[in-house]
Formats: structure tokens, sequence, C-alpha cells
């Protein structure tokens, strides 16, 4: 999931209090080999002047791949209120929750075609010709698993008991449990894509002083969360290889800081893509704070 979120166009806007409804649901019936997933609050993130900007910057590819399937499903990007877009070694998948129906989304697949599978105690799955399948939640009104058959079928085997769900990836449980349930937009990676996240970010003259391929080879997974009012509010939970990696990146981060202070004493808050930069660490874990400032 890429994500260079500190570069990229932050509008401005208040979000009311919300939680993340299905964020559990994906936790528990998302398979343990799960490598990276995304939240986002769609009904929330629609209201902002910029959508259009951030939709490309969270859940982008996921909610555009889904969305030209289930428009042959009768519903539209409108209808969506939450989406959780996550990634295995067999390709992306997710789970979708908003205003549809699944007998409404039945008449609309026989109506266009849309190959009709049964999976999970006969309940159907639909679809489409490029492979991508949609998967109602039975007894859950407006929630569907969506991917290829083989993920669905990969989910269903969770949902029934017979694999191990995300649940057991204690690292990505612990980081859950740190992360504000009320932003709208949550996630959890592995360290080898925290330079997509936030590598391009890091102003020519910090990062000219930095070894930032050393530095984030010391990262073995994280978590963000993106809170958006006059501000985006970026927070970052790190899980680092070692304490050694820890403290490395807690004192290198810490300098960058001092960095970012005396450039902005010197051209002015203006010239930096951040501001507010905190940092404080324990063993392996370093917590990062930062605002983006609205373009």
């Amino acid at each position: 999931m890429k994500r260079v979120v500190l570069l990229g166009t932050i509008c401005l806007g208040l979000i009311p209090k919300l939680q993340a409804q299905i964020l559990p649901d994906a936790f528990s019936s998302f398979p343990a080999p799960t490598t990276s997933l995304e939240y986002d609050a769609l009904s929330k993130l629609r209201t902002l002047p910029s959508y259009r900007n951030l939709r490309k910057q969270y859940s982008g590819e996921g909610l555009q791949r889904a969305q030209k399937d289930l428009s042959l499903l009768g519903v539209s990007e409108d209808q969506l209120s939450e989406i959780v877009t996550a990634a295995g070694s067999n390709g992306f998948f997710g789970l979708l929750a908003g205003n549809f129906r699944s007998d409404a989304m039945a008449r609309e697949a026989a109506k266009h075609g849309v190959t009709q599978l049964s999976l999970e105690d006969s309940n159907l799955a639909f679809c489409a010709k490029d492979g991508i399948c949609f998967f109602p939640v039975p007894h859950e009104e407006g929630h569907a698993f969506f991917g290829t058959i083989e993920q669905l079928r990969a989910i269903s085997e969770v949902r029934q008991g017979h694999a191990p769900s995300l649940e057991a990836n204690a690292t990505f449980v612990d980081l859950k449990n740190r992360t504000d349930q009320q932003s709208p937009v949550i996630g959890f990676a592995p360290g080898r894509e925290i330079s997509d996240w936030i590598g391009t970010s890091i102003p020519q003259s910090i990062s000219s002083r930095l070894d930032l391929t050393r530095l984030f080879s010391g990262i073995e997974t994280f978590a963000y969360t993106v809170k958006l009012d006059s501000k985006a509010h970026v927070a970052l939970s790190l899980i680092c290889t070692s304490e050694q990696a820890g403290t490395l990146l807690r004192d290198t981060l810490s300098a960058a800081s001092g960095l970012e202070r005396a450039a902005a004493m010197a051209a002015g808050p203006a010239a930096l893509p951040f501001d507010n930069m905190a940092v404080r660490s324990s063993g392996r874990l370093v917590d990062v704070s930062l605002d983006a400032p609205v373009q």
C-alpha cells in the first residue's frame, strides 16, 4: 500500500468523531498471513472538499478496482461508508460496508451475467470477468468481502474456524490496540513499505544528512493513523527489529526534528512539508507524531 501522505494535498475540514466499525471484523476474518491493511472511513473522508485527492492517497487502487466491478452489482461508490483493503502473497482483498443489500446485488448480477458461485453454507459470491469476487456477509446486510475466489475461500476458512485469523498476529494486534480508533485512516504495513509512505516527504536538506536505507531497514512493522482538521495529524508507531535499532531510529528522528526546527527558524514553517514532529521510544517501539500543513 503505497502512501506518500505528507507531500500530497491535504485538505481543510472537520471530521466528527467516529469508530472504526469494520476493522475488528477484518482482524477476525482475514487470514493470519495478511501482510498489510488499511481502514478508511469513506463517509467521513467524502465530506471533505478534496475527497478526490484523498481517495487517491488512501485505498486508491483497491477502491478503484473494486468499484468498477461493484457497479455491475448496482452498488455505487457513494453507497460505501467504510473499506478495509488488505494485501498478502496472493494480491489484494478486503471488506466493504455501506448501504447495499445482497438480494439487490443478486438481481443485478443475474441481469449483467455476473458469475455466481456457492461459498460458505451455500451463500453466493458474485465474480466479475476480471476475477474479482464479492461475498455479502451472511446475516450482516451492507457488508461484503472482496477478492479472488481463492482469497474469499481462505477468508471463509477463517470465519468457520478452520484457519487462524489476523488476530494471531500479535504484533498487528498490539499496534491496533495502540492506534486511535476514531481516526478516519488507520493502517498497518511491513517495515519495507515505510520508505514509500514517508521517504520522499523528508526534505532534501534533512535526508541528505541521514542514511535512510540503514534507518528504515531496522523497522519491522509499523502502524499509522491520520486525523484531519485544519491540518493532517499523522501518528506512526514503528516496531523495530531490536532495541538497538529502536534507539538508533529514535535518536536519528529526534535529530531530524531538531533540523526541522532549525530550518523553520531560517526559512519559515512553509518551507517544510511537516511540523511539530515529536519522537519517543520504549524498547523496540518508536512513536512519531507530526502535522502536515494544509496546502
